[in-house]
């Protein structure tokens, strides 16, 4: 996690605290439907019905939730290969860039998704056992991957301004007594 972003405050707390407490929400019921499904399975040898459905809406909508705060705190899975010989003072250049690049890939990804949702709605398309509706399902994706463009965008504009999360970040890797910057 990265111990250096910025405390949410005021209304844009919001925006974080939604998304992940719906996130946390969807997980407590992947969870429990999980339970139940095992205890069905094994106990009473009744599975829980469409438990395998609730799991990838479940899983799909936790995943999709976070992409807005994951991204705005820029908490994401990367492998730093380059950060080793990277001159710091460059830092903030390279997440500009960075920011941009998947703003722009993250556009695409939003506008795809958009037009599959459409179709999905139109189509009148459901799940299999539970005839959950995929098209709502997929316009919130889509929805969450245009948060996720709006927070690229606000990061590379807090570079420029000299406020990105990297930018103060400390050191929090600690091997023995010597702290890896």
């Amino acid at each position: 996690m990265n111990v250096a972003a910025p405390r949410t405050r005021g209304p844009g707390r919001w925006l974080v605290a939604v998304p992940d407490t719906l996130a946390a929400a969807m997980l407590l019921a992947l969870t429990i439907v999980t339970c139940v499904d095992v205890f069905g399975r094994e106990v009473l040898r009744a599975p829980l019905k469409g438990a395998d459905e609730l799991t990838v809406v479940f899983m799909a909508i936790s995943v999709y939730a976070v992409f807005g705060s994951i991204t705005w705190r820029e908490d994401h899975v990367c492998v730093d290969l380059i950060d080793m010989v990277w001159p710091k003072p460059l830092t903030g250049a390279r997440q500009i860039a960075l920011n941009l690049v998947a703003a722009a890939f993250m556009t695409a990804v939003a506008w795809r998704v958009w037009i599959v949702a459409g179709r999905l709605t139109g189509d009148g398309e459901v799940t299999e056992y539970l005839r959950i509706p995929k098209g709502p399902l997929a316009y919130f994706f889509a929805l969450m991957c245009a948060v996720a463009v709006l927070c690229l965008l606000a990061n590379a504009v807090r570079y420029v301004l000299g406020r990105g999360p990297q930018q103060s970040a400390a050191s929090t890797l600690e091997i023995g007594k010597h702290r890896i910057d």
